[in-house]
């Protein structure tokens, strides 16, 4: 079970990420079910060393903003609450402006079975 944060009108969650051996904590994450892919801020992960390499497949995202575009990479594992994901492949890009720090969307919040209580404001992995 991991508490979501009601803010702004957002749910908002936190998830550590670790890659090549260095490990973070990202805050500010909204739960976003109309997402079909996890994004985060590539300026919160260059610290761990996550910036874009040649190689690296780019993403285009298409949403009420406009089109957005990110580069796609793989991490070692992301951990929200107690559930961990191994070798999971996540998008970077840019998130100026949005006051948040990325986007878990549903390429996660399905891999995981979460099950998402708006009365408790939990989300709460399933035992399958």
């Amino acid at each position: 079970m991991m508490e979501l944060e009601l803010r702004n009108y957002l749910l908002e969650t936190a998830m550590t990420i670790s890659y090549k051996g260095k490990t973070m904590l990202i805050d500010k994450l909204v739960v976003d079910t109309g997402a079909a892919h996890t994004l985060i801020s590539s300026d919160i992960v260059d610290q761990i060393g996550i910036y874009f390499e040649s190689g690296d497949p780019l993403v285009s995202s298409y949403g009420i903003g406009g089109v957005e575009y990110s580069f796609r990479k793989s991490v070692n594992n992301i951990k929200i609450g107690a559930h961990k994901i191994q070798d999971i492949r996540l998008d970077f890009g840019n998130l100026d402006g949005w006051d948040i720090n990325g986007l878990i969307g549903l390429d996660i919040l399905m891999k995981a079975e979460f099950i998402i209580d708006l009365k408790k404001l939990e989300l709460i992995q399933t035992l399958s």
